[in-house]
């Protein structure tokens, strides 16, 4: 069991390259998972969403300041930094900028949790952030999509919001049910798989998304290392600035880790659905690249504070022994 979380989860940056430059080399057998990322995308949401709890929710009113400071930095700054980057590098491919910005829009994965625990940041404050961008995300993200990335391809914000509803709502409501219906001890039993459930469906959405992308790619390969530099760049833009504007909000070094790990790691699986279904092929490329990096810097930084532990702190309630699990990016 061991052995198969460390190949499937822990080498996950490893195997999303990997995976990626086999179905760009070899697209033709991996394009009939194409048509079923909406629905592998959904089994990851619905998978997460059986690691939520009644107490995360709670922990959205026992902390109002670090939850309303978290939710207002991930969307005012991330939205704005895609928004920029669009402008500076993609101005003239409308696809790419398309990419980045509804990249930039849709809420935090929840390996952010993951990161979270490692880098000794506050785990509770993290699962209800995560909590409250999941479910407002179905209208936040057509939202901010329709008046940012409008000026480089047409948006159709009812489109997307119905999009969201299925891709986001749906699972989070089944997996609730789930959670609940079975029981806590069953899923509890369970909840050792979830995460490799979750990284095998997130290669098999990566497998048909780079496969129906790949001419698209292939026509554009000087544009690669762009992008990779450029999500690159984000990534740790967003960390850094979630991180300062946390400290300046005065909050406590874990709070402030917390809101850092859930500004910087997006769930970019789903962008890169959306923008397939949404936008042209080459559009997937900036949310797939960013995927990746995501994974690689956030297990970087949080491996670098797994060893800086903060001083212990008040107000880390229940939820802190709750161990997030990586069920999607």
């Amino acid at each position: 069991m061991q052995s198969a979380r460390f190949i499937i989860n822990r080498l996950m940056p490893f195997w999303l390259v990997v995976f990626g430059i086999v179905a760009y080399v070899f697209p033709t057998p991996f394009t009939v998972l194409t048509p079923y990322a909406t629905y592998m995308l959904g089994g990851v949401i619905m998978l997460m969403s059986l690691t939520l709890t009644l107490a995360a929710l709670g922990e959205v009113f026992a902390r109002p300041k670090a939850v309303i400071g978290g939710f207002v930095i991930k969307w005012v700054t991330v939205p704005l930094a895609a928004m920029i980057a669009a402008r500076v590098f993609y101005a003239h491919q409308p696809d790419l900028a398309a990419g980045t910005i509804l990249d930039g829009s849709v809420p935090a994965g929840v390996s952010s949790n993951l990161f979270t625990f490692i880098g000794h940041g506050s785990v509770a404050l993290a699962i209800s952030l995560t909590f409250v961008h999941t479910l407002l995300s179905p209208f936040l993200t057509p939202a901010f999509t329709s008046v940012l990335a409008s000026k480089y391809v047409p948006v159709d914000f009812l489109a997307m919001l119905h999009q969201m509803m299925q891709l986001v709502v749906v699972p989070v409501v089944l997996g609730l049910a789930l959670r609940y219906g079975a029981g806590e001890k069953r899923i509890k039993r369970a909840e050792p798989f979830l995460p490799m459930l979750s990284a095998i469906l997130l290669y098999g959405i990566e497998l048909g998304l780079i496969s129906h992308s790949a001419p698209a790619i292939r026509n554009n390969l000087d544009w690669v290392p762009v992008v990779a530099g450029v999500t690159s760049m984000l990534t740790a833009v967003n960390l850094a600035f979630a991180y300062l504007l946390a400290k300046g909000l005065r909050l406590p070094e874990r709070q402030a880790r917390a809101i850092m790990f859930d500004v910087g790691v997006y769930n970019s699986g789903l962008g890169a659905v959306l923008a397939g279904l949404n936008f042209g092929p080459l559009s997937v490329l900036p949310p797939l690249l960013n995927s990746v990096m995501n994974m690689i810097i956030g297990a970087l930084l949080a491996a670098f504070l797994h060893n800086r532990v903060p001083p212990s702190e008040a107000m880390q309630g229940p939820a802190r022994a709750l161990r997030p699990s990586p069920a999607a990016e």
